[in-house]
């Protein structure tokens, strides 16, 4: 009986593999899309900042769709999931099979609000989206994260500390600050923006800045990382992103550096589009 049911399976599995090879199943990321949904405002949690819109993809297959998180910038105590609006539609005229999830999340403008409920809404989203996996039609595999300035910045912090299930694929960090003990990056008009995330100054709090910096949380576990940073980048100087690259190379973690000359700290949306696809 035993050795009739395994000659069966293995029949069957013999079957299933001659009927599909491969070759044939395409990357999720490249199946045909017919249209594009938007639901804006949805709650992730009980604050009024704590919302998201979703733009996704109708394929034409049915299958699922990878899915990018989106972080905007405002220094941690301002902006707007509003921001990312023009990075939202450059995504979308790629026509890939990809849910776009960008996100408003509480503000250090609130003396309760720190980094530590920054990342903490992150977690928040993300466990959401896991519980909503087939109301969406999105993969239950990892996501992609990724934000703009501070956005960048908790992208980065998140993917590099306060990952626990390991959600994330890769992280990308557009002119997003690496280091908050560096002077030159308080001295460009941070300063006080970065008491705020921390709850005190620098002075009194090193190790708690140091412990806020993705450079300093970075191991050789950390997921593969794309790194954005311009030329004329007046708040963020482009030796933040540097420095982290040589950190991810002597870590041996997957790494993509990209520095535009001639860039500024509003990055265009153009620029970024190709190269956040190739991580699917």
């Amino acid at each position: 009986m035993m050795r009739a049911f395994t000659i069966l399976c293995i029949s069957l599995l013999v079957v299933g593999l001659t009927g599909c090879h491969l070759s044939d199943i395409k990357p999720l990321i490249n199946e045909e899309v017919s249209s594009y949904k938007g639901i804006y405002n949805e709650s992730y949690g009980k604050d009024a900042l704590q919302r998201f819109d979703i733009h996704y993809p109708v394929s034409v297959s049915g299958r699922p769709s990878e899915v990018l998180i989106l972080l905007h910038g405002g220094a941690w105590s301002g902006g707007d999931k509003s921001y990312l609006a023009p990075t939202v539609d450059a995504l979308q005229k790629s026509k890939k099979n990809l849910t776009i999830v960008n996100i408003n999340y509480r503000l250090a403008t609130t003396p309760t609000i720190r980094l530590e409920q920054q990342l903490a809404d992150i977690q928040l989203l993300i466990d959401y989206l896991r519980q909503n996996i087939s109301l969406y039609n999105i993969t239950d595999g990892k996501f992609v994260i990724g934000g703009v300035s501070a956005g960048g910045h908790l992208a980065l912090d998140y993917a590099y500390l306060k990952d626990p299930n390991h959600d994330i694929k890769s992280v990308v960090g557009i002119v997003a600050p690496t280091d908050l003990t560096s002077q030159t990056l308080r001295e460009g008009g941070l300063e006080k923006p970065i008491q705020q995330l921390i709850g005190n100054t620098i002075d009194k709090a090193l190790e708690e800045y140091r412990n806020a910096s993705p450079i300093y949380n970075l191991t050789s576990s950390a997921p593969p990382t794309i790194l954005f940073c311009g030329g004329k980048d007046l708040i963020v100087p482009q030796i933040q992103g540097e420095l982290l690259k040589v950190k991810l190379n002597l870590l041996g973690v997957k790494n993509r550096y990209y520095f535009y000359p001639e860039e500024t700290h509003d990055f265009s949306p153009d620029l970024l589009v190709d190269k956040i696809l190739e991580l699917y």
